[in-house]
């Protein structure tokens, strides 16, 4: 019995590290077939190929192994195609299905076209409360390439259109990696303009910072956004300890300086040979 019971425990362990090393390689192999599958349909709207973008990208939308993103990039293509096939009845509903997973999305859509953006400016205002399409703004923004850990960067923000709706601006980063963006105000310059002034946090490795921008109007909803939480902007961050410190704030300065006062004070006491002092309690002469 004992036999028969070391027997079955082994076969369990067998089987345990088998499931364990398959799983990964099943994660990955999905992963990896979405972004096949998000890039077929990228390639078909090129292509003018509505039909195929609403097929290949089918099972994008729902599988658990896409990213938000991944999620957000295949309705935002599938509802585009189904509004240029001429089906709105289906469109709506992929925008809705969008906008439920990010209210303040933005279309990446590039061709401009008045009657896409008025379309989906028309969903979200049935779906999301408070919005008006007549206080939409448009931000524009230059910000570095790259900067150093722990030395300040600036960022210049300005509403190309409807800079009257934006009250606020605030800027959203994180590291790489992390799940959080931490929230930063940008200060107004007047004009429609406004400035991020923000440090990166000190490293003595270098790391990639991801950011986004949203434009806030009066009671606080989102107006404006350049990026997304989901589809943020990098900015490569240098190794950097960030501004240098005085040199009287250095622990070595201060470690020396006890130094000498300990050994002053150790060449006045071995200095005294005699068990009688020569001068009056409490005073010391330093030649």
């Amino acid at each position: 019995m004992r036999r028969l019971a070391l027997v079955a425990a082994l076969a369990g362990a067998v089987v345990s590290t088998a499931v364990i090393a398959v799983a990964p390689r099943a994660a990955w192999a999905d992963a990896a077939s979405v972004k096949k599958l998000l890039a077929a349909g990228e390639q078909f709207f090129e292509d003018q190929d509505y039909n195929k973008v609403i097929k290949v990208l089918r099972p994008v939308a729902s599988d658990p192994a896409a990213t938000r993103a991944q999620q957000l990039r295949a309705l935002e293509l599938t509802a585009l195609s189904y509004l240029i096939l001429g089906d709105e009845a289906a469109a709506r509903a992929t925008f809705e299905r969008l906008l439920d997973i990010d209210p303040g999305y933005q279309l990446t859509d590039r061709s401009g076209s008045p009657r896409i953006q008025r379309f989906f400016d028309e969903v979200r205002a049935a779906v999301t409360p408070g919005f008006d399409a007549t206080m939409a703004a448009t931000l524009d923004h230059a910000a570095p390439p790259e900067a150093t850990a722990g030395r300040r960067v600036e960022i210049d923000v300005r509403a190309t259109a409807g800079a009257e709706h934006v009250k606020e601006v605030v800027f959203f980063v994180r590291r790489r990696g992390d799940q959080d963006y931490h929230e930063l105000a940008a200060g107004f310059r007047g004009d429609g303009r406004w400035r991020v002034r923000w440090t990166p946090e000190a490293s003595s490795e270098p790391y990639t910072a991801e950011y986004y921008l949203e434009g806030r109007g009066l009671g606080g909803e989102p107006v404006a956004r350049v990026a997304s939480p989901d589809v943020p902007l990098t900015i490569a961050i240098t190794a950097g300890a960030g501004k240098p410190r005085a040199w009287y704030r250095h622990w070595w300065v201060w470690a020396g300086a006890g130094a000498l006062a300990a050994g002053a004070v150790g060449a006045i006491w071995l200095g005294g040979g005699s068990e009688e002092g020569s001068l009056p309690p409490g005073t010391v002469t330093l030649p």
